[in-house]
């Protein structure tokens, strides 16, 4: 879980220098907003769910589908939150960063079949 959170930083923090080197800041500003967007409540709920390693197996459903909501949730708020807070923010670069950081725990799971 870790793993899929970490690439997730790695790579939007990768694409947003390459932002920053070909758009400016205000793009790489608003990559690190998008994927943050995304890999903060993914942190929270892979912590969230090491924390509940070894309680009844029973529960495991249970915690899992409620964080999944919690974390869509939290998403969208800090999504919201960043449109209306952050001036300027340009939103393909946002977007971008998002889909980068939503697409990052695909390679992890390439990464640890090959491995």
């Amino acid at each position: 879980m870790f793993l899929a959170v970490g690439l997730q930083v790695v790579l939007v923090c990768l694409t947003a220098v390459g932002a920053a080197l070909w758009f400016g800041p205000v793009n790489a500003w608003s990559v690190m907003l998008g994927g943050a967007s995304a890999f903060i409540p993914n942190g929270l709920f892979a912590l969230r769910l090491s924390l509940h390693r070894g309680k009844s197996p029973e529960s495991y459903p249970v915690v899992f589908f409620l964080g999944e909501f919690a974390k869509i949730g939290a998403t969208i708020a800090l999504l919201v939150l960043v449109g209306r807070m952050v001036e300027p923010v340009s939103w393909p670069a946002l977007v971008a960063g998002l889909i980068v950081a939503l697409k990052a725990p695909l390679f992890a799971m390439l990464w640890a079949r090959e491995r």
